[in-house]
């Protein structure tokens, strides 16, 4: 039981440290606030705290097992920029770590570039298809920037990983765990993906 007591109060702390340091450098600027009521176990009463409503629901998504959330808004308002850094605080990755897992949408991005890539050294000589799986894949912490670029079929293959936890190339599956998953959309931008 102490034990658990002790995991909570740190990762407490971890997330008031997380919205702190944002707002303090400002690294993510809010308009609106989100009104939160808790009960004071010391004080038998109710408290509000007022916080940044997109920082805290991106930081509860980062705390939801296998959970996703979609940041909308124009170019340059910083939605990418806040989730690097909530996973770089989180799961304590270097920035290039999550930099290099992330999908970066766009009508040309393949099956290939988003789910994996055959290991053409086995497959030439044994004819063996072997899957090296992408970073997107196998991170924990995954980013799509500008989903809305993405064409109908890959937007098919990351549903499949959000909805089955699964992903598959050529004849190999690999299972998709644990996940946080953020998504950003600019939809006045130019190439927004339309039928």
């Amino acid at each position: 039981m102490l034990n658990a007591i002790g995991e909570e109060e740190s990762l407490r702390k971890k997330v008031w440290n997380t919205i702190n340091l944002i707002q303090a450098n400002q690294l993510f600027v809010h308009s609106k606030n989100l009104r939160v009521k808790y009960y004071v176990k010391d004080k038998k009463k109710t408290s509000v705290k007022i916080l940044p409503e997109i920082l805290s629901l991106c930081v509860l998504n980062a705390l939801v097992p296998n959970s996703a959330m979609l940041l909308v808004g124009g170019h340059g308002g910083g939605k990418t920029t806040l989730v690097k850094l909530l996973g770089r605080m989180f799961t304590g990755m270097r920035l290039d770590e999550i930099e290099s897992s992330i999908v970066r949408g766009h009508p040309q991005l393949t099956e290939e570039k988003l789910t994996g890539t055959l290991k053409l050294g086995k497959l030439m000589k044994d004819g063996v298809e072997e899957v090296v799986w992408r970073q997107f894949i196998t991170s924990f912490w995954k980013i799509i920037d500008e989903v809305n670029r993405l064409t109908p079929y890959s937007q098919d293959i990351l549903l499949s990983l959000l909805a089955e936890g699964k992903v598959k190339y050529y004849d190999a599956i690999t299972t998709i765990e644990k996940y946080t998953l953020y998504a950003t959309i600019n939809p006045q931008d130019v190439g927004t993906f339309e039928c």
